[in-house]
């Protein structure tokens, strides 16, 4: 059986510190970790084998990225940025969908009582001024939407599906029904 360390050749114990370093930090990419793993796992002793078995990767890319350890150390485990438009859903945009979707329509002022994901797409392009289109809002509509639309979307059109009880005190919600 073929030795992680084999691939690796001698790792210095500064090499070790720089693994052990990246390891620890906890904003560390997913891939990269899985790589840095690798690398330790073939230090400790580990066969390429196993190695492939526990990363759920081939032996031929086990060895192909324990011998980009070797050649270019642990910055060349990072790999290569992923082609392709970035998004350009950012942090400010993300909080912006959060809040939104925990707000009924109604609370914003807006003219009807329960978000769709192309109102939801036309109210984040008005206020984050980021046009993002419908996708990233179609995974929040419907799961995270405040219970009192969920009823009066149920109780209006007469379909099944979740119908949960108004609430208590008035709302913007009552004038609907």
């Amino acid at each position: 059986m073929e030795r992680g360390v084999e691939a690796t050749g001698p790792i210095a114990p500064e090499q070790r510190a720089a693994v052990e370093a990246l390891l620890a930090r906890r904003e560390l990419a997913p891939r990269q970790r899985e790589r840095l793993e690798m690398v330790k796992a073939a230090w400790l002793g580990e066969d390429v084998a196993t190695i492939a078995r526990w990363s759920g990767r081939t032996a031929r890319t086990v060895r192909r990225w324990l011998q980009t350890f070797r050649e270019g150390g642990v910055h060349a485990l990072a790999g290569e940025p992923i082609p392709g438009r970035p998004p350009k859903a950012d942090a400010a945009y993300l909080t912006a969908l959060e809040a939104a979707v925990e707000t009924p329509p109604r609370a914003l002022g807006l003219p009807f009582d329960i978000w769709s994901s192309r109102r939801l797409s036309a109210y984040l392009d008005e206020q984050t001024g980021v046009r993002r289109g419908m996708s990233l809002a179609q995974g929040h509509v419907g799961t995270r939407v405040p219970e009192a639309s969920r009823a009066c979307y149920a109780n209006r059109t007469g379909r099944g599906g979740p119908c949960f009880p108004l609430p208590a005190t008035p709302s913007v919600f009552d004038r609907v029904l």
